[in-house]
């Protein structure tokens, strides 16, 4: 499969993907190739565009579909922003478009009666990475910009447009709800 550059191709590799393969676990598979092929043909001009903030990381979202069979947004993330531990309400694949990013992910256990959740895997992902996460079964985790100096782009494809999710407490496991806010949304990318 060629590079992809241009985001229509992006999108209507997505379509064509989703459409085409019925069974979850190879159209996962599948979107992993598509957003490899992303990140291996996306140009500098489409990462420059998006703002960053000192406050928090930045969230863009790039295309929902209108049948709500996937959503895809570019977060920038500046040296050391990061999200809490949290899940998602559907599948997903997350691509490293530049930079490096830590990806950690959590269990629950207990001990001594008191419940809390623990890293169980760490790695670090540069540009070109992608990994999933497939609830219930590989879903909570944490991500970061590991780096001390450079400006981090990930792409973040879900099989919907996540409005609401949980947070989790590490010291104590328990959730919270919380809902997706986009900073900004790319003209056309709402249905």
């Amino acid at each position: 499969m060629e590079s992809i550059s241009h985001l229509p191709d992006l999108i209507g590799a997505f379509e064509e993907t989703i459409t085409g393969e019925k069974n979850e676990r190879r159209r996962l598979n599948s979107l992993v190739r598509v957003v490899e092929n992303y990140c291996a043909g996306v140009t500098d001009e489409f990462l420059s565009q998006f703002e960053q903030s000192s406050q928090k990381y930045t969230r863009h979202l790039l295309h929902a579909d209108a049948e709500d069979r996937f959503s895809l947004l570019a977060l920038v993330w500046k040296p050391g922003q990061g999200t809490p531990i949290h899940d998602h309400p559907s599948w997903g694949v997350i691509g490293v478009l530049r930079g490096r990013m830590r990806f950690t992910n959590y269990a629950p256990t207990t001990e001594e009666g008191q419940k809390y959740l623990i890293p169980v895997e760490t790695f670090i992902g540069t540009a070109g990475s992608v990994g999933t996460v497939f609830p219930p079964a590989m879903d909570l985790h944490r991500m970061d910009n590991c780096s001390s100096d450079e400006v981090t782009v990930t792409l973040h494809a879900y099989g919907c447009l996540v409005k609401e999710f949980y947070i989790y407490s590490p010291e104590t496991g328990e959730r919270r709800e919380a809902s997706s806010v986009f900073d900004t949304v790319l003209e056309g990318a709402m249905p």
